[in-house]
């Protein structure tokens, strides 16, 4: 299958060019050095910056949009997020092969949600943070484009490549986590699960449609810490921050982050989110509408993205 995608050298992405290297893959991507990261065999690159104008795209069968930025001053969210997928839904119109548009969402559109009243796909969008905003107007421009599309909304993503969580991981094998207070639930899923759940998409019959992709089974924050912990066969202590510090930390990572005009993995928006209590997903629809069933439950993804860890000398 002859499939264009974007964001092919972020987290998901060079996990995904992997997991389709038996197709034929053309990338957005920036420059020549960050093709170097993800060229193979049948890998093609497609110079140009979504924000910016877009050359003409191949004549692809499926496009994945996959890029996006996840942590950036808010106005960077609406430019990339939102307008670069406008930008694109544009330029995909003319491509006369186009089978099916698939977009990479996320979880943060449909906002929190508890135990007793999971998120299902249909709910209005109620995102906390600008991030989840941008997103939810993106999912809005697809569905009116009139192209043959799939929304997919990934839960909380971690595995092998990812620099988030990872700090998780960097802390239990130091011993020490450090978790907001207050019990919280959520929706895990790994990156190798996600791949598989788009290339699930690619092939599927179902058009038009969105779907979470998430483990079924919730976990605590602490779940998650013990089962990285027993991956890394490390006792760790956990220690409750308080909301009124996490405030205080983002806001003050907010200041520094302006002056290093770097946005910090702890930052208002992302305070936000961690603050807004259960992030639950009903996966129903994933389970029997899209037939979609995850491989990896929590002690098996913490174990191999420790492992991946561990090879590649991140800790």
């Amino acid at each position: 299958m002859k499939i264009f995608l974007t964001g092919a050298t972020g987290f998901i992405g060079k996990n995904l060019v992997e997991h389709l290297k038996g197709h034929e893959l053309f990338c957005l991507v920036r420059s020549r050095e960050k093709f170097e990261s993800i060229k193979g065999e049948n890998v093609f690159p497609v110079y140009g910056d979504i924000r910016e104008d877009l050359p003409d795209l191949p004549e692809a069968e499926v496009i994945i949009h996959n890029a996006a930025v996840v942590r950036a001053p808010s106005k960077t969210y609406y430019e990339v997020n939102t307008a670069g997928t406008s930008a694109l839904l544009n330029k995909a119109k003319k491509i006369k092969t186009l089978k099916k548009f698939i977009f990479i969402s996320s979880q943060a559109v449909s906002g929190p949600a508890g135990l007793s009243r999971p998120a299902e796909e249909s709910d209005e969008p109620r995102p906390v943070s600008d991030y989840g905003k941008s997103k939810a107007l993106a999912e809005k421009l697809v569905r009116e484009s009139s192209l043959p599309y799939l929304i997919l909304r990934p839960a909380a993503v971690y595995g092998p490549g990812d620099r988030d969580l990872f700090v998780t991981f960097q802390m239990v094998k130091n011993g020490l986590a450090f978790l907001p207070s207050g019990e919280r639930f959520l929706n895990f899923i790994n990156v190798k699960d996600v791949c598989a759940g788009i290339e699930k998409a690619l092939f599927s019959t179902c058009v038009n449609d969105t779907f979470f992709l998430a483990h079924p089974e919730p976990q605590t924050q602490e779940s998650f810490v013990g089962a990285i912990a027993a991956a890394a066969d490390k006792k760790c202590r956990l220690l409750r921050v308080p909301s009124p510090f996490l405030k205080l930390a983002g806001a003050f990572f907010a200041v520094t982050g302006f002056f290093t005009r770097k946005t910090a993995l702890l930052n208002p928006q992302k305070v936000k989110e961690l603050l807004a209590g259960h992030w639950i997903v009903n996966t129903e629809r994933m389970l029997r509408g899209l037939d979609f069933h995850p491989a990896y439950d929590l002690k098996r993804g913490a174990a191999l993205t420790m492992k991946w860890y561990e090879d590649q000398g991140w800790l």
